[in-house]
């Protein structure tokens, strides 16, 4: 009879410590989920501020590409004396 009881106190210790050592594995894994999803979030911001950098880059460009083929137009126009515009 003894030996059952210290067998059933073992087993009860083995159950203990493998549930602790679960709680810690998941708590671990909690503590890595969040330092992922800040980092994330960082890359995320990141490539928005490349995006939108990117975006007003281009409509720069745009811009410059209209001014300039509104002037080459014009330059045409005063050369061969015909009103393109």
């Amino acid at each position: 009879m003894s030996e059952r009881v210290d067998s059933q106190v073992q087993q009860n210790r083995d159950v203990s410590s493998g549930r602790s050592a679960l709680a810690n594995v998941f708590e671990e894994l909690a503590a890595l989920e969040t330092a992922g999803v800040a980092q994330i979030g960082v890359v995320f911001r990141g490539m928005a501020r490349i995006g939108q950098a990117s975006v007003l880059y281009g409509a720069r460009v745009a811009a410059e590409w209209q001014r300039m083929a509104l002037e080459a137009t014009e330059r045409a126009g005063d050369t061969f004396g015909a009103p393109f515009l």
